[in-house]
């Protein structure tokens, strides 16, 4: 019975996550602030590719190999690339959520420094991770980064994202790291699911450490909030137990 109610539960609050994100996509479109741009760009880009050439895809992606034969441009390129329609869809929901309330708190101009420089740290920690024939595609990286920023400097913002239950981003960020880290550590470095999350987590290392760059106290303060969440989070098994 008690697992039943937690079911439906979570259920509901997907529903209200789902509709918290739609909420702000909208908003987003609305505003028509500079992500929502590079947004635009992503879908042109992917759509343009599906349609042409999909092979266009293999030419932008980014790998070792690729950089080690002075492709040093795939550092930037692959973020505007993306595999398929699943990828562009989930990445435009991140990058709206996450690029609005980032870009509307701090300016276009911070927005698009952290999400580039958070990008290229997530791409050079994928190639760093993985075998030089392994290829990454998606903006997810530079997107984990202004998830990041905003753990660092708003805490306590209500965020959807990554698993479209409404928790402080924070939160979301500490369960995230929580399930990742494991597997990053285990020896499957590039992936898990065809999911690069070593370019995920450099992504969140990158955000951080701009957070750090460009709003010291409070990230500082964000730090704090996020260790403690940690704690909480860890020691709930046992407590409960």
């Amino acid at each position: 019975m008690a697992s039943e109610s937690i079911g439906l539960l979570l259920i509901l609050l997907s529903f209200i996550g789902v509709a918290y994100l739609f909420l702000h996509m909208f908003m987003a479109i609305k505003q028509r602030g500079l992500i929502v741009w590079i947004a635009f760009l992503n879908v042109v880009i992917f759509a343009y590719m599906a349609i042409a050439n999909p092979f266009l895809i293999s030419k932008y992606a980014l790998s070792y190999a690729k950089i080690a034969s002075g492709h040093g441009y795939t550092l930037l390129s692959y973020m505007f690339v993306h595999a398929n329609l699943l990828h562009i869809t989930l990445n435009t929901f991140g990058l709206l959520f996450f690029g609005y309330n980032m870009e509307k708190e701090f300016g276009s101009a911070p927005t698009l420094m952290v999400y580039l420089v958070s990008g290229i740290i997530a791409g050079a920690t994928f190639i760093m991770t993985s075998t030089p024939a392994s290829m990454v595609v998606g903006a997810s990286g530079a997107i984990f980064g202004l998830m990041a920023y905003l753990t660092l400097t708003r805490p306590f913002k209500i965020t959807p994202m990554p698993f479209f239950i409404p928790m402080p981003v924070a939160l979301a960020t500490v369960l995230y790291a929580i399930l990742v880290v494991p597997v990053f550590l285990s020896g499957n470095l590039s992936s898990f699911g065809n999911v690069a999350q070593s370019a995920h987590l450099g992504g969140l290392i990158g955000g951080s450490l701009m957070a750090f760059a460009m709003n010291y106290a409070q990230a500082l303060k964000g730090l704090v909030i996020v260790l403690i969440t940690a704690i909480i989070v860890l020691a709930l098994p046992a407590i409960l137990v």
